[in-house]
């Protein structure tokens, strides 16, 4: 694979702006943490449960401060074109970035791993080298994403959930329920065979431009789906699929050949190095996701997006403790259940309406958004049911329970990584 990495290499070009755009990458971090920009404050409307335990008691100031430091960064790249001083500013790009996401990993956003990953990339290696390791992160979040959308959950789930918005957008007000079952069990079926085709395809220069055509039609579909005339996601959604077209059409559909830049400088010691070790980065990364079944990946890292497989967290509270919620959060309150007279807490809406993103998938996270909200509130009788994740056949999946404080309290400690939210934060 590494020698793989070496191979597929992008042809320079007159400049290295040419070679790989380091601000189009810049520029589209700036642009997606200024449409989540609640989710990168240091905000007090949604619970923050950082990532390791040690981010729990991190000041606010020095949030702020990692804040300004990677936009300011972020800035320098875009803007400042010698190479040495981008470099640096890369590095800090991900050193930042990564810091952010330990105070709370709900920052975690399949978009900020991307970006973490092309920093260090940028930082470390040559033109050439940079844009050969940014073209197979691409085919890897393709692959994997394209895999984990393999199952009967997202036959039945997620997917009728695209093509019912795919429907819409083209003015069919009905959605799906203008398909008959068997139609659109093999239309959503075949949507991440066309991803994973795309993966395949990219890999070759044969069928490289096809391929990068496919992508374009599916992000294009993505758009309509999710977009103003579909679902009406929120824009980081949106911005990344455009951020992906962009991204696409310069990595893969520029064929011209050219000298490398700076050979003699690439061929320097150092920045061979540098080049083992942005290609030994994406190599990990391209890998990493092989892990998420045994539980040392989480599922976005591992690109699963839309995956139905992911654990699902139902957050309940028993009617006498409703009335100790403050309006801004009884809305997010769902029907009283008839199995045991409680209702359900819908956080999942309350993170899109107050930080403009999906709740972060882990269960993890959410039992700490729970403990969050039960300490705020002294919720006593507070339940937590976690379904597991889905077999991927049959769809089936296990189901478990914890009722009150003490019961989530040790169920949090009990996790790899850390689910007990920030200290005096919510």
């Amino acid at each position: 694979m590494i020698a793989g990495l070496q191979t597929l290499t992008i042809p320079a070009a007159e400049t290295a702006d040419d070679q790989y755009p380091i601000p189009l990458f810049a520029a589209g971090f700036v642009v997606l943490i200024g449409a989540t920009w609640p989710l990168w404050i240091s905000q007090s409307v949604f619970p923050q449960v950082p990532l390791i335990s040690v981010a729990r008691h991190v000041p606010r100031s020095a949030e702020c401060g990692l804040l300004v430091t990677l936009l300011i960064a972020l800035l320098v790249t875009i803007f400042v074109k010698r190479q040495a001083i981008r470099r640096l500013a890369c590095l800090l790009v991900g050193l930042t970035a990564l810091s952010l996401v330990f105070i709370d990993q709900h920052r975690l956003q399949p978009w900020t791993w991307q970006f973490v990953i092309l920093s260090f990339v940028f930082a470390t290696s040559d033109t050439a080298t940079a844009k050969s390791c940014w073209r197979w992160l691409v085919i890897g979040i393709y692959a994997w994403s394209a895999w984990s959308k393999m199952d009967q959950g997202f036959v039945i789930g997620h997917g009728r959930f695209l093509l019912d918005g795919l429907i819409k957008s083209v003015g069919l007000k009905q959605g799906i329920e203008i398909c008959p079952e068997s139609i659109s069990r093999v239309l959503t079926a075949s949507i991440p065979i066309f991803e994973l085709l795309i993966a395949i395809g990219l890999c070759w220069n044969r069928t490289r431009f096809l391929a990068a055509i496919g992508a374009i039609i599916m992000h294009t579909a993505l758009l309509l789906a999710l977009g103003p005339i579909g679902h009406r996601h929120q824009p980081g959604v949106l911005i990344w699929n455009v951020f992906f077209l962009v991204q696409n059409g310069m990595l893969f559909l520029r064929t011209s050949d050219s000298p490398p830049l700076d050979l003699a400088r690439s061929n320097s010691l150092p920045i061979q190095m540098g080049n083992h070790l942005a290609r030994l980065s994406v190599l990990a990364a391209m890998l990493w996701p092989s892990l998420e079944p045994f539980g040392f990946c989480d599922h976005w890292p591992a690109w699963a997006v839309y995956a139905a497989k992911p654990e699902r967290v139902t957050v309940t509270l028993p009617s006498d403790e409703v009335s100790k919620l403050p309006e801004y959060l009884s809305q997010y309150l769902g029907q009283q259940l008839v199995i045991d007279d409680s209702h359900p807490l819908r956080v999942d809406r309350w993170s899109l309406d107050a930080l403009y993103v999906p709740i972060y998938p882990q269960d993890r996270f959410q039992v700490g958004v729970a403990l969050s909200v039960a300490r705020r509130f002294d919720l006593k009788q507070i339940q937590v049911v976690i379904e597991g994740p889905a077999d991927r056949w049959t769809g089936k999946r296990t189901v478990q329970r914890y009722n009150g404080i003490e019961s989530l309290n040790r169920l949090a400690d009990s996790y790899r990584c850390n689910a007990q939210p920030k200290t005096g934060q919510f």
